[in-house]
């Protein structure tokens, strides 16, 4: 009977002090590459210091999140960037699959960056 008693203790105790965290798991995927995984994508969440990569086969991991919803933001350098509303519950992890695109950049784009970068440019006149 102690036993049993110790043993109820022992559980009422742990999930009372238990913490009351969820988690968000995902993969981003290449969508210009028939949705091969996105290696090292950077998965971040709006207005906090929270930043995770993805892994070799795309998939990401943030954890210890209170329950709550956020905005997730995907990027990977030369693809569009996407912005993601999620809801997090302590109880079960949320999934969320993304594929991101190249983006593209006109050539009247191209042609003011080059023209800026070359009007910034002060380069140092070479000293024989």
């Amino acid at each position: 009977m102690k036993q049993l008693l110790y043993t109820a203790i022992f559980l009422f105790t742990a999930f009372s002090f238990s913490q009351n965290t969820g988690l968000i798991v995902g993969k981003i995927l290449d969508n210009e590459l028939n949705n091969s995984p996105l290696v090292l994508a950077n998965v971040s969440i709006k207005g906090t210091a929270t930043q995770v990569n993805t892994d070799i086969t795309g998939l990401f991991v943030i954890e210890n999140l209170e329950a709550g919803d956020y905005t997730l933001v995907c990027s990977f350098a030369g693809y569009e960037t996407k912005e993601m509303n999620v809801h997090v519950d302590a109880l079960n992890p949320t999934e969320v699959n993304l594929s991101l695109a190249a983006s593209t950049i006109s050539l009247s784009e191209l042609a003011l960056i080059t023209s800026v970068a070359q009007k910034d440019d002060k380069s140092l006149p070479v000293l024989n």
